[in-house]
């Protein structure tokens, strides 16, 4: 599984330099350094040659596969750093595309000789650096010349051989060309105040088809800023004022990605539902007239999906806790819980494995088995009455697809309490320590390739099915003896996620990496408050994951896609559930 992993950094840095015997970050802990960025990136049409290539004038667009479509964010977060604070340290995923190469290699003071190898950065393979660093000149100024050489994936060891392969399709056959950077070093204050990184490559494409790309980076040093301060968190009231602001709109205009649409399941009146519930939680009055009318429409419309069965009863759960819910709500509500019921896979028998699908049918997946616990715990909130059987089923459920144990790993979680304890002082928060396994979650297999979005998924599935159990009673012995089993399992997701974390991208598989970007982000806000996580590994999810979706925010107050594959008003929506920490805390044991 480790091989399967995105993005692995591996820098080794040589000579006995200034820079290498005194530069070292110095971030306040669990803090940042915010930058501005400017930056572009051009092709040219398509050559014949790779010598024609070379030379070929830069006229085009980059095609869409060849960056991702966010954006690097323009921050160094503390715990992105190695532990000696001179390099991005190795966690996969911590390199996202080729302009966040750039950012890693300006920002490693670990010496001058550059022989970097980023491995699995698609759509480009394995990617190797080589160069040097001048030496320190005025002002801390330094440049770097390097070559840069990338080819198709190479097996990693214990790796079937056909996952190789299955990565190797999305990439190109050969890329080579050069890196120059320049940037300026604040060894006194333990910064890089700017750099300036430039790729100038020739992508073989295949069939005799080349094109040159060429990228520029530029990053100016903005402020060192300290975890979650007043900054942040004025940023932070903004973007979910100005994102339900555009949801409120979107919703008041009726748009066309509201309806149901043939072919589509009932995706329109999901992301009604979705709206509704963010306008909720990002503290739009539930008297508001587009939330009442919102609720008006979606009580007439007829749901058939797991998707937005379970997500308007999370709306109308919303509701109810800001207003009293009329008897007719109560009858909408257990006629949706009704229908979510029968969205199972008819494969198993749903008392003993109880496994959500879109609609009835043969098959299941783990993100529609989250949404199904969303709806069950949703519905149990309301006051309706979930069948005994069926949080234990779809917890048996995911406690058989978990992945295999890849590694063991000394866990440590921090809770909120941990955290407020150190306030004001430079002492660091206590954590709840666990020797777990790092066992992930797949789409659907435990064979499969685990990802952060289905992990998070996975987890928070769990932490709902032991808060439905509590609910219910769950005081028989055999209620007790799984709960003791999803504990287990929690904490072992938990590993995997602090093994893989990274907010700049959908953790885990290469070929996932770009996709769900904003999903991820919400599952991951929602499996943390669920447990009531603070930090993770020593990392402040909220403030990293936050951070960038500072950086994603449009000015009219909507959020940008991290894939072609996400409509603007879900990513909207996951943005402002997660800075709006959605999730309330659920009862937990045995932590």
């Amino acid at each position: 599984m480790r091989g399967l992993l995105f993005g692995v950094l591996w820098f080794s840095a040589f000579g006995g330099s200034l820079l290498a015997q005194r530069a070292t970050w110095r971030i306040p802990a669990a803090g940042a350094v915010e930058y501005q960025r400017k930056g572009s990136a051009r092709a040219s049409a398509v050559c014949s040659s790779k010598q024609a290539a070379k030379r070929a004038v830069l006229d085009s667009s980059v095609p869409a596969r060849y960056l991702h479509q966010l954006p690097p964010a323009p921050f160094l977060c503390q715990g992105e750093l190695r532990a000696d604070q001179r390099a991005l340290h190795r966690s996969p995923g911590m390199v996202a595309d080729l302009r966040d190469v750039l950012r890693a290699l300006a920002f490693d003071l670990s010496g001058q000789s550059v022989s970097g190898r980023f491995a699995r950065l698609l759509p480009f393979g394995d990617v190797t650096i080589r160069g040097s660093w001048s030496s320190l000149g005025d002002f801390g100024a330094q440049t770097l010349k390097a070559t840069f050489a990338a080819k198709a994936p190479s097996r990693q060891r214990g790796e079937p051989a056909e996952l190789c392969k299955r990565l190797a399709v999305f990439c190109q056959r050969a890329t080579s060309g050069t890196v120059v950077m320049s940037r300026t070093i604040d060894s006194a204050q333990g910064l890089v105040r700017g750099y300036r990184g430039e790729f100038d490559l020739v992508v073989d494409e295949g069939k005799r088809k080349f094109r040159r790309v060429h990228i520029v980076e530029i990053w100016r040093f903005v402020a060192v800023r300290d975890n979650q301060d007043f900054d942040f968190r004025r940023r932070v009231a903004a973007a979910i004022r100005g994102g339900t602001g555009w949801v409120r709109a979107a919703i008041a205009a009726d748009e066309s990605f509201l309806v149901d649409r043939r072919g589509d399941r009932n995706y329109g009146s999901g992301r009604l539902a979705l709206g509704l519930l963010t306008l909720l939680h990002g503290h739009v009055s539930a008297s508001d007239e587009v939330v009442v009318s919102g609720f008006g429409s979606l009580r007439k419309r007829r749901l058939d999906d797991a998707y937005s069965l379970a997500t308007s009863l999370l709306a109308m759960s919303a509701w109810h806790r800001r207003a009293a819910l009329a008897e007719r709500d109560h009858k909408v509500a257990a006629k949706w819980l009704t229908r979510l019921l029968t969205c199972i896979d008819t494969r198993t028998e749903p008392r003993e494995l109880l496994r959500f699908n879109y609609s009835r049918g043969a098959r299941f997946d783990t993100s529609l088995q989250q949404y199904g616990l969303l709806g069950l715990r949703a519905a149990q909130e309301i006051g309706l009455d979930v069948p005994p059987h069926a949080f234990a089923a779809a917890a048996r459920h995911l406690l058989a697809v978990q992945g295999v144990a890849a590694a063991n790993l000394d866990l440590r979680l921090t809770d909120h309490l941990q955290v407020r304890e150190v306030l004001g002082t430079k002492d660091v928060p206590k954590s709840h320590r666990h020797r777990a396994k790092v066992r992930g979650f797949a789409y659907q297999e435990r064979d499969d390739p685990a990802f952060g979005s289905m992990t998070s998924a996975g987890v928070s599935g769990l932490l709902l099915a032991r808060a439905g159990l509590l609910a219910q009673g769950g005081a028989r012995a055999a209620d007790r003896a799984l709960r003791k089993r999803i504990d287990r399992a929690v904490v072992d997701g938990f590993a995997w996620l602090a093994q893989n974390f990274s907010v700049r991208i959908n953790p885990g598989f290469a070929e996932r990496a770009d996709n769900h970007w904003s999903y991820w982000l919400y599952c991951l806000e929602r499996c943390c408050e669920l447990h009531g996580v603070a930090r993770l590994q020593g990392r402040d999810w909220y403030y990293e994951g936050g951070l960038q979706l500072l950086a994603a925010q449009n000015p009219n107050g909507s959020f940008r896609c991290g894939h072609s594959s996400t409509r603007q008003l879900d990513s909207t929506c996951f943005a402002i559930l997660f800075l709006a920490k959605a999730s309330a805390p659920v009862p937990i044991t045995g932590r």
